[in-house]
């Protein structure tokens, strides 16, 4: 049977019309991964220097303050090249509850970290962090139903090992309480990441990125009012540059994004843990031992050995 015409114009308009569940797809920038690598080693540089900050802020304000003043001022910048280049509609939101559970997993994540920047030298918890892909390749069986290689199971195992030698336990009891920390914001970061992987089927980005510092600030606010520490001009000067700083960092880690794949860009965010290193022994005198280095390589040889099986 023939079909009627105005039945044919609405099936072609179906098929040419931008799904309602998933973003508009746009002209992709040609590959380059010379210039992907440059401004993702740029961005994690200057994360690592921020990262310097919390740690030398943590050690008098109180974590939540911290993350509210990085969250909260991070948000200008990223409008600010959102409109610039006439993107705002990359903040369309999708899956409002989605976005909502992220915001708190990544605030806790985010809190539970500076904890640790507060006990710890910033090379053991950077080293710590690295476990969190490991952590995801482990619940991707039980939580999304995902096959896992005994390969993958291994490399899961040598990451964790890895992070034993970094944190040696029984070193004492404030590296301990320290660790544990470090330790809990990676295993609720990696269940953060799963969450993002989730967004980034229906909502763009850098969309998810600004909203969860929307709602984060939002969270955390009524907090200060229990935990408020006046900081002095300078202080105050310092917290809202963080933030700002943060903004254009997190812009500058996920561009690169839109020129190589996050596979081939994985091992540069492994340049964190050099300045970790030169920072924290430049800033804090912190000298990282044998362990540290060690248990570190481990946990990088682990995590490159699931990303090239994957």
């Amino acid at each position: 049977m023939e079909t009627p015409e105005s039945l044919r114009r609405g099936l072609a308009w179906l098929r040419a019309a931008p799904s309602a569940a998933a973003p508009a797809i746009e002209a992709a920038p040609q590959p380059d991964l010379k210039r992907a690598v440059l401004i993702m080693m740029a961005g994690i540089a200057l994360f690592s220097v921020l990262n310097g900050v919390v740690k030398d802020q943590a050690e008098r304000f109180p974590v939540n303050q911290i993350t509210f003043f990085r969250n909260a001022f991070a948000l200008p910048p990223l409008l600010a090249i959102l409109l610039a280049g006439g993107k705002i509609h990359r903040l369309r939101m999708r899956q409002p509850l989605r976005h909502l559970t992220h915001a708190a997993t990544m605030t806790l994540s985010l809190m539970l970290a500076y904890i640790g920047f507060r006990l710890l030298p910033l090379a053991e918890t950077t080293a710590i962090s690295f476990i969190r892909p490991l952590i995801v390749t482990a619940l991707a069986a039980p939580l999304l139903g995902e096959r896992v290689t005994w390969i993958s199971w291994l490399a899961v195992l040598l990451g964790f090992c890895g992070v034993l030698i970094v944190v040696q336990p029984g070193a004492g009891e404030i590296v301990a309480i320290g660790a544990l920390y470090s330790l809990a914001g990676a295993f609720i970061g990696s269940l953060n990441m799963l969450q993002q992987r989730a967004l980034s089927l229906t909502d763009h980005t850098i969309g998810i990125a600004v909203w969860y510092m929307a709602l984060s600030s939002i969270m955390l606010l009524p907090t200060l009012f229990f935990s408020w520490v006046t900081p002095g001009v300078g202080d105050l000067l310092g917290l809202i540059g963080m933030g700002v700083a943060s903004g254009l960092c997190t812009y500058l880690i996920m561009r690169p994004l839109a020129y190589a794949g996050a596979a081939a860009l994985a091992p540069v965010q492994y340049t964190g843990l050099l300045w970790s290193i030169v920072i924290g022994y430049l800033w804090f005198g912190d000298v990282p031992g044998t362990a540290v280095l060690l248990g570190s390589a481990v946990v990088i040889a682990a995590t490159l050995l699931v990303l090239r099986r994957r």
